[in-house]
């Protein structure tokens, strides 16, 4: 085993989901509060443990199937750089790590950790196996986090933000699920010239992930939509309802064209089959969020007011 196994092992490209835990600072106004900032972000760095946590547990448990899958084969416990007992010794450790931290933050946090390892342990043994029910628990995954960071900055979740963030997390989990549809399955949209890994095994839904074969790209198309759709209008709704002289109805666009992007990538070029990378590497979506994230600050910190009726 080295350093390269290990940081492939814990995932930190996947605690970019994390940063929500930040959300309750940003929307209740504390953000640029040292106490409540230093709260969030270490909300945020308990879950990043924990999330740790279950992905190596989630890779021991899959370690067969995952070399049956083209990139997956390449995990560390899959492919025998990290043995197990080396695995569930790291898994221990980031468990230990999440609870010091979360312990420091306060009972209710430590408590929403513990909810989330639970979920997510179940999501590994029986309820990844689910259709809908899979989806399902990823959102849930995502209200926690948000629940853990209010409570560590003290302030209550908006109820139009829950629902925001739950569509959107789902978008992205169906999302996600039609990528990988795509991959066993061969029902591209939009046919591209692909070089075929001669030793890449040959891919079966079962022997990758058992639920695919309950899916089928029209319909996690359908679904992608409707959650756009009820992600957009919560946003919408809470732009206009959250406040009274709804200023904040300047953030839509970009969260419009930013969701827009994401359907783009996911229906036309075949993404999303990992949402992180595509917030790290797609410029159009960063963009999108930056402007959101300026236009969103010059309102709720900066005392920007437009007149609308």
């Amino acid at each position: 085993m080295n350093i390269r196994s290990l940081v492939a092992l814990v995932r930190p490209r996947q605690w970019t989901k994390n940063i929500v835990c930040l959300a309750g600072a940003f929307f209740g106004g504390h953000i640029f509060e040292p106490h409540s900032a230093i709260r969030a972000c270490l909300a945020a760095a308990a879950f990043c443990a924990t999330s740790s946590f279950v992905y190596i547990l989630n890779d021991v448990l899959d370690r067969d199937r995952d070399r049956n899958h083209p990139s997956k084969r390449f995990r560390p416990v899959a492919s025998g750089d990290v043995t197990v007992p080396q695995a569930l010794g790291f898994a221990l450790i980031a468990l230990c790590v999440a609870i010091g931290i979360g312990a420091s933050v306060g009972p209710e946090v430590l408590g929403l950790l513990a909810s989330y390892a639970a979920l997510n342990v179940c999501y590994s043994a029986v309820l990844k196996n689910l259709s809908l029910v899979d989806a399902t628990v990823v959102a849930a995954g995502f209200i926690l986090r948000i629940y853990a960071g209010t409570v560590a900055v003290g302030v209550s979740p908006s109820a139009w933000i829950l629902l925001c963030t739950f569509f959107l997390a789902l978008f992205l989990a169906f999302g996600k699920r039609r990528a990988e549809v795509n991959s066993v399955s061969g029902q591209l949209a939009a046919p591209r010239t692909v070089v075929p890994d001669c030793d890449a095994p040959v891919l079966d839904i079962n022997a990758t992930r058992a639920v695919l074969h309950k899916y089928n790209v029209a319909m996690l198309d359908r679904f992608c939509n409707i959650c756009a759709t009820l992600c957009i209008s919560s946003y919408a709704l809470f732009t206009v309802l959250g406040r009274a002289d709804h200023s904040l109805i300047i953030t839509t666009p970009p969260v419009v064209m930013g969701i827009f992007r994401y359907l783009l990538l996911v229906e036309r070029y075949q993404e999303g089959e990992a949402p992180d990378a595509i917030l790290l590497k797609d410029w159009p979506i960063q963009l999108a969020i930056v402007i959101w994230a300026v236009l969103y600050i010059a309102v709720l910190y900066c005392g920007l007011r437009i007149d609308v009726q």
